[in-house]
C-alpha cells in the first residue's frame, strides 16, 4: 500500500473573494485514492472527494483564474 501524500493548495488570486490567496488548503492523498482537504481559514472546514480527478475538478478546473498550483509536501520533486 502507498503512505498518505501531503499537498497544499497555492492561489495566486480568489475569483469569488471567500477563501484568500496564498496556502489556503491543506490535502491528503489516501492509499484507496480519496482526497481530504481542510481549509486554512478560521473554519477550517475539512471536505472529502472520492478521488483525485474529482479534487482537481473541482480547486483547479473549475477556476483557472485563480492560478493556482499544487506543492505535494512529501516529495519536493512533484509540483503542478
Amino acid at each position: 500500500m502507498n503512505a498518505p501524500q501531503r499537498f497544499a493548495l497555492i492561489r495566486q488570486a480568489d475569483a469569488t473573494g471567500v477563501s484568500g490567496t496564498g496556502h489556503v488548503l491543506d490535502g491528503v492523498i489516501f492509499h484507496t485514492g480519496q482526497v481530504v482537504v481542510c481549509w486554512r481559514s478560521a473554519f477550517g472546514s475539512i471536505t472529502i472527494f472520492e478521488n483525485w480527478e474529482a479534487f482537481i475538478g473541482v480547486h483547479l478546473q473549475a477556476h483557472p483564474e485563480n492560478r493556482a498550483s499544487l506543492v505535494f509536501l512529501d516529495d519536493e520533486s512533484k509540483e503542478v
